[in-house]
């Protein structure tokens, strides 16, 4: 009698919004074969704590084997993690977390006879998952080596922009997903200077690394690279160039923020044509006119017959950005599609994107091309209720 499971994602740290399976086997068909056989998955945090626990009946065809794909309850316990504020390293730890699985079964020796549980036969520790949702064809050749800082790595920053550009007053940041290795981050300047950026020893951590990098950009600075680094200044993962974009507008400048399909919170400016508009919901009754003075009973040119009693003004913005590369377009499609979004204008605001479908656009195809969006306010504005 043994029970033994096979994870079908390898590693140990897994992108939270991805199946997640683990086929379970009894080797022992003599217990499979028993009246309302099951495998159970006790599902729990790192601190033994039960989540869930679950069930599934032997797999269809098979005589000793059961799938449980528990992507779907770990999701639930993580979100994001962003601070428009920040000025040094942060822990993301809403963004990562350490499961536990303990995997047992039950059956019943006859149609009517009552169930046993044997539980914890096999037990699972040392997973993580983090935030991420990888596209279904990256999924198929997941490998965590990608992602995850060690020592000895050429795991990147958690974007799918492996380089960018930025305003020289534009806020961004830079996410990593790390064993522990990960101990600052070494930016040099093309001027020559640089300046450390300790880490937080959190799976995950933040670095802001646009305008509010520690110490700002250095004015005669043009481009920074970004190294990973341990404690003994090994690199522990893949550096990251960052160019500043000097193009100038007459038009004010909109900055975006948004949560990308790895995790992290990332900006892009739009700095060109902005249009506001605002739709109106009004809803109205019909209301008595007339007005009882005394012996008279009339009504006058002040009164009102059709009477709105609810409005609500729905905000939509529509943004342009300056000329965009082929790389660009390709990674802006994660602003589009992302669940979180953010627009600074005079103040952080959260917004929808209310686009429904998405142009990935070539300089085959087109010599030249931009981004537009439009995004509506997450708040509707509402008046008087009369």
């Amino acid at each position: 009698m043994a029970l033994t499971t096979s994870h079908q994602v390898s590693g140990t740290h897994q992108p939270a919004y991805n199946d997640n399976l683990w086929v379970v086997q009894e080797t022992s068909t003599g217990i499979t074969s028993n009246y309302n056989f099951k495998f159970i998955c006790d599902v729990k945090n790192s601190t033994d704590s039960l989540l869930t626990r679950l069930k599934v009946p032997l797999y269809f065809g098979s005589n000793n084997r059961g799938v449980f794909n528990i992507a779907r309850v770990l999701e639930s316990y993580v979100t994001q993690d962003w601070d428009y504020t920040d000025s040094a390293a942060s822990g993301c730890s809403s963004s990562f977390f350490d499961y536990k699985l303990e995997f047992g079964y039950e059956y019943s020796t006859g149609t009517t006879s009552p169930i046993t549980q044997t539980l914890a036969q096999t037990t699972v520790t040392g997973n993580t998952i983090w935030n991420a949702a990888l596209a279904p064809s990256t999924f198929l050749n997941y490998d965590q080596g990608d992602y995850l800082m060690a020592s000895g790595s050429t795991a990147g920053f958690l974007s799918n922009n492996v380089s960018k550009r930025i305003h020289r007053n534009q806020k961004d940041w830079l996410y990593a997903l790390h064993d522990g290795t990960l101990h600052h981050l070494l930016v040099t300047f093309s001027d020559s200077s640089t300046v450390n950026i300790n880490a937080t020893t959190d799976d995950m951590v933040r670095f802001p690394i646009g305008s509010n990098i520690s110490g700002g950009i250095p004015t005669g600075a043009t481009s920074y690279t970004i190294r990973p680094e341990d404690s003994s200044n090994n690199l522990v993962g893949s550096a990251y160039t960052i160019t500043i974009d000097e193009r100038c507008s007459k038009y004010d400048a909109v900055d975006v923020f948004f949560l990308n399909r790895l995790g992290a919170v990332e900006s892009f400016r739009f700095n060109k044509v902005r249009r506001d508009n605002f739709d109106i919901d009004r809803r109205n009754y019909r209301a008595n006119p007339y007005t009882l003075d005394g012996q008279n009973y009339a009504y006058t040119n002040q009164s009102f017959n059709n009477s709105q009693y609810y409005t609500e003004a729905q905000q939509r913005i529509t943004l342009n950005s300056d000329l965009i590369t082929e790389a660009e377009s390709v990674w802006l499609r994660e602003l589009v599609m992302s669940p979180r979004v953010w627009i600074y204008d005079d103040a952080l605001y959260t917004v929808n994107i209310s686009d429904t479908e998405y142009e990935q656009r070539y300089h085959i195809n087109d010599k030249a091309f931009n981004l537009r969006i439009e995004a509506e306010l997450s708040f509707p504005d509402k008046v008087q209720r009369l």
